[in-house]
């Protein structure tokens, strides 16, 4: 696998882990996938020139252990692509800070990832998005209410006021329409909202977001992409719907078994984006 130009992009809050990385074998790939919820079995797909444990990353916190949530890091090649796969990530919920979120956007960066593929589970607020429905994000809606851009020690390389007008690159977002089809899936297209979480949203709630734009809703993503396009990262968002938002049914192990039962399609799609040209 070539030697990207990821390790030119150093900065002193990634410089350790680089280090390590590039002596356990990691040596950069142009995109970057992270695995939602319930998609990690993907990372098996991955023929593995490195892996290693977020854990055992230097300076990088341990994961919570929370159910469905293995959090490891592997670069390889992936449906003939040269990849770098996290799979799992750090969620506020969790007790993670703002700056914690952003610790794959940024290595990432560093091993030389130009895009970035993020995929999680939703819960479906517009009346078509029902469990199983894939969504396309064209744009988010940020109700979390942190940003890991915040406060004066800035992340290296990254821009203080990110523009994030067409944060989701819209030609992207249409190649993943595109290869839905290629798949045989149908992928919508919307915008996500973000929440805190770990509560599921109140009826009330999901009625303010339908009004406020949000077409589904989930607890992660956002301040993965803000860190990403502050870089000058492309982005490319996949929501799987597990639920509809607001209801009495919504669960963690029901979002998990959608997410299981449903990679399978999820894979099949972007196999089909990872071979479009331009991705």
């Amino acid at each position: 696998m070539p030697n990207h130009k990821s390790f030119s992009r150093r900065s002193s809050s990634t410089e350790p882990a680089l280090r390590y990385l590039r002596r356990r074998g990691f040596t950069g790939a142009p995109v970057a996938l992270i695995l939602g919820s319930g998609f990690g079995g993907m990372e098996g797909q991955c023929k593995a020139d490195a892996r290693i444990n977020y854990a055992d990353i230097p300076r990088w916190p341990r994961p919570s252990g929370l159910p469905g949530h293995a959090c490891r890091l592997t670069q390889g090649r992936l449906w003939g692509r040269d990849v770098l796969v996290f799979r799992g990530r750090y969620h506020a919920y969790e007790g993670f800070a703002a700056r914690e979120l952003a610790l794959i956007p940024q290595l990432a960066h560093a091993l030389g990832a130009e895009t970035l593929i993020v995929t999680n589970a939703a819960g479906g607020i517009r009346a078509d998005l029902k469990p199983g429905s894939l969504m396309a994000i064209t744009d988010h809606i940020n109700q979390m209410g942190i940003n890991p851009l915040v406060g004066p020690q800035r992340l290296p390389g990254a821009a203080r006021f990110a523009p994030l007008a067409g944060a989701y690159d819209p030609a992207l977002a249409r190649a993943l329409v595109k290869a839905g089809k290629a798949a045989g899936e149908s992928v919508a297209t919307g915008v996500y909202a973000a929440v805190l979480g770990p509560s599921f949203e109140t009826a009330a709630e999901v009625r303010a977001l339908k009004t406020l734009g949000a077409d589904a809703v989930g607890m992660s993503t956002v301040p993965e992409v803000i860190v990403a396009r502050a870089l000058g990262l492309r982005v490319c968002g996949l929501s799987l719907i597990t639920n509809r938002a607001g209801s009495t049914d919504d669960s963690h192990e029901g979002t998990l078994k959608q997410g299981t039962d449903n990679a399978p399609r999820l894979a099949a799609v972007l196999r089909e984006l990872l071979g479009l040209p331009g991705t």
